[in-house]
Formats: structure tokens, sequence, C-alpha cells
């Protein structure tokens, strides 16, 4: 569940490599259709695997591990591998390759591990600014509240005024790639992270900084505020990185106060957002390692979901629960002695929810990468909050084993020829869910899970009914057909829930279905698809499409009631300089004191034309 299956290798090459180091490496590269990007021979991870895994994944002759090796900047892993120790395990490598390896080895792009630095940055906020921001206007975390239902209540904006909204600041992150953390915003301040690994407290009013913060890794999470009860901060902020690491920083002051490896996995990750609740962390881990599995040389795959719970003042481990109970077993030994394992997969991409009223928390997983596919893959899984037991699953896709770099039904462009024996038998379609579980409440008083998944598929699931189909909708031709489906976020108010489509066109850009019966409302057409997490405010809701467009509707009937076109340069408040892009990823608009706050240039799933480095800050004059 990394990206869509139908990405190219050219696009994710435009993601890793900064500007100026692709416009240079590519001369006389190979072209996008070269069959070499279709094996992924370039690929940083698939490289890894095939050129430096046997040593470092294993520490043969002291050879530090991935976890050590992504503390080095990207300049000083091609260093290495250029003129230094690594050079004799890097022959026949072009220097486009090396680059590529050493972002992915590095966490983050090419100039971007000092440049992100206050001291190096104009815009910086020498005192408090004043202004009329209101400190309680609040948007912590990734879905506004417990329910991830990106719902609003009070954005301190109407319905009326949204057309009138103007951009007020844009701030450039350094040396970014891709714009993929969405924002928060707590007392008068916007907390974001970024691609480079800096994670920047700005003035929510004015765009000023005042301090920034440098991760082992890129920051994809939405940061969350939190009080810092048993600490001496007031405030602390969570987040985490690429890397797998965990981060609990002062808030006002942005120094660390404790970091952790929430999982030991060469490959795991955290892109979902991490939940507070009562003095509790919740973490979902998700990992790369589909990305790299269909090297013929990589032994395949032993990577298993897991949520982690942490004490928040102290970072002290309370429970952990894996979405598949056994840990990998060894399979079978390849034809070039390579050990497979299974069963792996299932994933956690997305932020967790919790349901207090029944002491459950919710969590959608990703695809399996072997055969046979867990029954947890592709499903929506109940957990105690207090002790992690497994309440309940409901898989509503079976048979979904997937890994990148796979001939199969769903990649025709794949030589069949290339198949490695550590690809699935069956290369399932990739339909899982990015989406977070959606908590809602009818008025009623029954309770519903709502949740988009990514072959186009609306579910309504009975909490109390061990997550059973109370409805269900395909929005879209689903995917033996080519359609396209639900990838990052949905959005829900008290009445609707709101479906934003990766690939748009035929009508299926944005789908308001409603919220009790899942009967169609009405349909909303950009002229592609709304990439980006939905947010809805009473009366609007925002969805942005991947060619950099970001739309406001009307809740009612979807007419549209504002755009705004973000592909084109910026002059932003600490003088970077930056362009926006396609919206897309798990970084959607963050409504709050009247103020709407949207990070622009997300790049990971389309064309590198769409790369961006900015944050946007709309308000109405």
């Amino acid at each position: 569940m990394i990206r869509s299956s139908v990405i190219g290798f050219a696009a994710l090459l435009l993601v890793l490599v900064p500007s100026v180091a692709w416009e240079q490496a590519t001369v006389g590269a190979p072209s996008a259709d070269d069959p070499r990007h279709a094996q992924g021979t370039n690929l940083g991870i698939y490289t890894f695997s095939a050129r430096c895994s046997s040593c470092h994944d294993t520490a043969r002759g002291g050879a530090p591990d991935r976890y050590a090796l992504n503390r080095k900047t990207p300049e000083d892993v091609f260093k290495s591998m250029t003129s230094g120790s690594m050079a004799s395990y890097t022959a026949g490598l072009s220097e486009l390759e090396m680059r590529v390896l050493s972002v992915y080895v590095g966490g983050r792009p090419f100039g971007s591990a000092a440049a992100g630095d206050l001291s190096a940055m104009q815009g910086r906020c020498s005192t408090e600014p004043a202004t009329n921001f209101s400190p309680k206007a609040t948007w912590t975390g990734w879905g506004v509240d417990r329910s991830n239902a990106r719902f609003q209540p009070s954005p301190g904006i109407s319905a009326d005024q949204v057309p009138q909204l103007k951009l007020k600041w844009a701030f450039g992150f350094p040396e970014g790639n891709s714009a993929y953390s969405q924002p928060t915003v707590e007392g008068g301040r916007v907390f974001v992270g970024s691609d480079t690994g800096f994670v920047y407290s700005l003035s929510a009013a004015t765009g000023c900084a005042f301090w920034s913060f440098k991760a082992n890794a890129g920051v994809r999470t939405t940061i969350v505020i939190g009080p810092g009860t048993g600490t001496r901060a007031r405030e602390i902020a969570y987040f985490g990185d690429i890397r797998g690491n965990v981060y609990a920083v002062n808030a006002e002051t942005g120094v660390q106060i404790w970091t952790l490896r929430a999982d030991t996995h060469r490959l795991a990750r955290i892109t979902g957002s991490p939940v507070l609740y009562d003095g509790r962390l919740y973490v979902p881990i998700s990992s790369l390692e589909e990305s790299g599995a269909g090297n013929p040389n990589y032994p395949c795959c032993t990577f298993r979901g897991a949520l982690a719970v942490y004490k928040a003042s102290t970072g002290e481990p309370i429970w952990k629960a894996y979405t598949i109970a056994q840990p990998a077993q060894p399979i079978k030994t390849t034809s070039i002695g390579i050990q497979l394992w299974g069963p792996a997969g299932a994933g956690l991409w997305s932020s967790p929810t919790l349901d207090v009223k029944r002491n459950a928390i919710y969590v959608a997983t990703g695809n399996g990468y072997t055969m046979p596919a867990v029954d947890t893959s592709d499903a929506v899984m109940a957990f105690d909050m207090k002790t992690g037991k497994r309440l309940w699953v409901n898989q509503v896709r079976a048979n979904d084993s997937y890994i990148r770099n796979c001939p199969g039904k769903y990649r025709p462009e794949v030589p069949t020829e290339n198949k490695s024996e550590t690809c699935p038998a069956e290369l399932g379609p990739d339909v899982d869910f990015g989406n977070a579980p959606i908590l809602r409440i009818l008025p009623n008083g029954r309770s519903l899970i709502v949740i988009g998944q990514k072959d186009g598929h609306a579910w309504a699931l009975d909490p109390d009914k061990k997550g059973a189909v109370v409805w269900s909708k395909q929005l879209g031709p689903g995917i033996d057909n080519g359609g396209g489906g639900m990838q990052w976020g949905s959005a829900a108010d008290d009445h609707s829930v709101y479906f934003p489509f990766t690939r748009g066109g035929n009508g299926f850009g944005l789908t308001a279905l409603k919220l009790e019966s899942g009967e169609l409302e009405w349909r909303a057409s950009p002229p592609v698809g709304s990439g980006a997490p939905a947010t809805v405010i009473p009366g609007v809701v925002f969805s942005g499409s991947t060619l950099g467009t970001m739309y406001a509707y009307s809740t009612a009937d979807g007419r549209e009631l504002w755009h705004y076109d973000a592909n084109h340069p910026f002059t932003t408040t600490d003088g970077v300089e930056a362009k926006g892009g396609g919206f897309g990823g798990a970084a959607g608009p963050v409504v709050a004191g009247g103020m709407v706050f949207i990070p622009s240039g997300y790049s990971d799933l389309f064309g590198g034309q769409l790369r961006g480095n900015v944050l946007l800050a709309f308000g109405v004059e």
C-alpha cells in the first residue's frame, strides 16, 4: 500500500532526487519506457536489496544496519559510494542510481540536512507576534478529533465567506521535494513536518518561524499536540518519521523530550499520524518492504503491521498489538538460495480511530506481501484500548498479495520474464486501505464506521456487531475496469460522508453519500482525481486535485464555491524558493480560526512536475 499501482518509476525518481540533481543526473539516462525502469533496478530500496542488504541487514563484518545508516546524510552516503569505503561495492551503478540510493539511505533529499536550521533562514519570529488569531482555534492530529471524521464544526469561517478566501502567507520548505505532512493548529501556532526531516513551529497569523527540529528522516505524519503532564514542558508535540522513529518535543521551544524506535524491522516506517488520549500515545506502523521485495535477492517477507502504545510523558512502552498474530516463519528457499518467509504485510498506513465509549481502537490495514494473504489484510480491525487485545476483524478483500516490480493481471506493464521467485504466484490488485476509519453517531444514536477503499468501494460497518457491513457502495468502475478509488482520506459531517477519488473523470472526482443509508447525494468532477484527504466544515467540503487545484464545494449539492490553482512559484515568509504542486497523500486542508492551511506539492503518486515545497495559508480579507 505504498502508492497507487499505476505509479511510473520515473515519477518516483522525481520524488526522491532534488530538481537540480535530477536534471544533472538524467542526461543520457534511460527513458521512462526503458525496461530497466520497469524492473526497478534504479529504485533505492531495490538497489539496496541487491547490493547492500547482504551486509547491512546482517551486520556482516561489523557493517552498520539500515537504522544506523539513516543517521547519515545523502551526501555522506554518496561520498562513501563514489570515493570512500563503499566504492568497490557500487561499481557499475550509474550516478543516478547512486543518488537515488543515497536519498533512500539518508531518508531526506540532497542538500536538506542543514537547510531547515533557523540560523540559515529568514522570517524568524523575533517575539510572539501580536495577532487576532484565536489561540483557542485548534486542529490537532490528522482528523481533528478522535473520530477521524475530518469535520471541523467550529472553523471560524462561514460557507458564505469561503468564496472570499485569499492567500495570506506561504512558507517554503528548504530543499523540500514533496509537501506531504499535514499541519496542526494549536495555540496560535502551526506545526508542520517536511520530507527533509525538519519540523517547524510557525505563527498561524503571519507564517514567521519560532523553531525548527531536525528528525532523523522525513516526517510525513501530522503533529499531535498535548499537555506536558509529567514533564517540564507545558505542551508536547508528538510525531513519527519514515524510518520508524517516534518523537516527543517541547511544543514551545522545539527541544526534544524523548525519542524511540517503534519497530525494529529494517523497513518499518510511520506514515499514519499518532493519536493521543489520556496520557497514552497510539502509533500505527507500516513498512516499505513491499517496494523492494520483488528483488530476487531479498528474503521476502517478514514485516507485520502493528499498533504501538506508549506513555506520553516518557515514551515507556505500554503494549504493542500486531495485525498478524504470529511472526513470519521460514517457508522455502529459492533456486539461488534465498530464504523466503511468511506471512507478512497488513501494515497500518493511516491514523487509528478511538472509540472511548466501547473502549476500542479501530485501524485499517494494508495488503498482504505473501501468499496466501493473511485474513487481516485489507481489513478493518478493532483492539482493546487498554490491553491491545484483538476484539474483531472484518476483511473486505481477500487474496490481495502484492509487492512491487512483479507481473500480474493488474500489472501488465511488467514483463513476465522479469518475475522473481519472491513474487506472489497471483499478484493482488493492491486495493487495501489508506483511509482511516471514520466513527460517526447517527441521530438515532446508532454508531457507524465509514471508510473508503482503493478499489472505489465505500463501506459502512457496525462497531456493535464486530464490524458487520451495514451498507456498501461501489462508487467507480472498479479495479478490474481500470477505475480509481479512495486513496488517503475521506470526511464526514453529521449527515453525509464525502469520498475523494484518486483518479477522476467520468463523474468520479468527489462523491457525497447519505451517512445513514449510503444513498448517493451528488458528485463533483474536477478535471482530475481528488488526491488529498477531504475536509468538511458546516456547508463546505474541501478537496484538492492531483494537478494542484484546491476546490471548495457546497455540501448541499456539490456546487463549486471556490478554487485555487497552486501550480506556480510563491514569495515565502522564510525567503525560500518555493512552488506549489499536486494535492495528495495523507495531507489534507486544515481549517481553524477562520483560516485554511494547505501543504502543496505532494508528488509520491504522480509526475515530477507536480513536486512542490510550500505550505499555504488562506483567510478572508
